[in-house]
C-alpha cells in the first residue's frame, strides 16, 4: 500500500522542480543581500515539495480513465486498482492543502498563492484540456513557468528581470519536452483520445514547433550576460548546451525514429539544469 500511494505522488520528478524554486530562492536571496538559512529553505522545499507529489495525484485521479487505455500509464495505482479513485482524491486534495497551509503560516501568502496557482493551472487546466484542445500544452507550460516565483516569493516581493527570464525559459522548454513525449507514446495518446498538437495538425507541426521553441533560447540566452545579471562562466556553458540541443533537436526532425526522440529527451531534461547551475557558479565566482 505504501508503495501505490509512493507512485501516486509521482515522487521522481520532484527533485528537478525543486532545483527550479531552490534556485531562485538562492538568487532572491542574493538580490537582496539577506543571509542564507537551512530552515527557512527546508520549509520551502518541503511544503513545496507536498503541493507537487499532491498535485501529481490529483492528475492521476482525473485520468484514470485515460490512463487505463495507455500502456504506458495502465500500472498506476488508480487504473491498477492499488488504490480507489475516491481515496486518491481525498489524499490528494488534503496533501495539497498541507502544503498550501503550511506556506501560508510559515512562509508567506504569496508563496502559498503562486503554488495554489501553479498546482491548479495544471490539475484543473492542463489536464482536461489535454482531451479536448491542442492548446493544452501551452496552457500545460504555465504552471512550470510559475516555479521560479514560488522561490522567489518565498524571500521577497515584486519581479524583476531574472525571474521573469528564469519563467519564460522554463515556459518555452516545456513544449518540445511535451512535444517528443506525445511521439514516443503517440498510439496510446491517440488511444487514450488525446488531442495535443501532434495528434490535430500532424507530426510535421510539433516537429516545427519543437525546432522553433529550441531555437529561440538562442537569443535568450544571451540576456543574463547583456543585462550584468551573469558573467562569462555563465554564458561559456550556455552557448554549449544550447549548441548541443539544437544538435539534438535538428536529428530529431530529420530521423524521426524513437531512438533520436530518446535521445533529444534526455539532453534537455538536462538542459535547464545545467543552465540554472551555471548561473550560479558564475554569481559565486563574482
Amino acid at each position: 500500500m505504501i508503495k501505490a500511494y509512493i507512485q501516486l505522488f509521482r515522487l521522481k520528478p520532484i527533485p528537478m522542480i525543486m532545483l527550479m524554486v531552490v534556485f531562485a530562492h538562492l538568487y532572491a536571496l542574493s538580490e537582496t543581500g539577506l543571509s542564507f538559512e537551512w530552515i527557512p529553505l527546508i520549509i520551502l522545499v518541503v511544503t513545496t515539495g507536498l503541493a507537487t507529489a499532491a498535485t501529481f495525484a490529483l492528475n492521476q485521479y482525473y485520468e484514470r480513465e485515460a490512463d487505463a487505455r495507455m500502456e504506458r500509464t495502465q500500472s498506476r495505482p488508480i487504473p491498477a486498482g492499488m488504490i480507489s479513485p475516491k481515496n486518491a482524491l481525498i489524499a490528494g486534495l488534503g496533501v495539497f492543502a498541507l502544503g498550501l497551509t503550511l506556506q501560508y503560516l510559515l512562509i508567506n501568502e504569496a508563496t502559498a498563492l503562486a503554488t495554489f496557482l501553479c498546482g491548479g493551472l495544471y490539475v484543473w487546466s492542463y489536464t482536461p484540456l489535454k482531451s479536448r484542445s491542442s492548446m493544452s500544452t501551452l496552457i500545460g507550460s504555465l504552471p512550470g513557468a510559475l516555479l521560479p516565483f514560488i522561490g522567489w516569493y518565498s524571500v521577497t516581493q515584486g519581479v524583476n528581470l531574472m525571474i521573469l527570464w528564469m519563467s519564460l525559459m522554463v515556459f518555452l522548454w516545456q513544449i518540445p519536452h511535451t512535444f517528443v513525449i506525445c511521439y514516443r507514446y503517440k498510439d496510446q495518446y491517440v488511444a487514450a483520445g488525446g488531442k495535443q498538437l501532434p495528434f490535430v495538425a500532424g507530426e510535421d507541426a510539433s516537429f516545427r514547433q519543437s525546432l522553433w521553441y529550441t531555437l529561440i533560447n538562442v537569443p535568450l540566452i544571451f540576456m543574463p550576460y547583456i543585462f550584468k545579471l551573469s558573467g562569462a562562466i555563465y554564458l561559456g556553458i550556455a552557448i554549449l548546451v544550447t549548441l548541443g540541443a539544437i544538435v539534438m533537436v535538428t536529428r530529431f526532425y530529420g530521423h524521426r525514429e524513437l531512438a533520436t526522440a530518446r535521445q533529444f529527451f534526455r539532453y534537455m531534461l538536462i538542459y535547464l539544469p545545467v543552465l540554472f547551475v551555471s548561473m550560479a557558479l558564475d554569481r559565486v565566482a563574482l
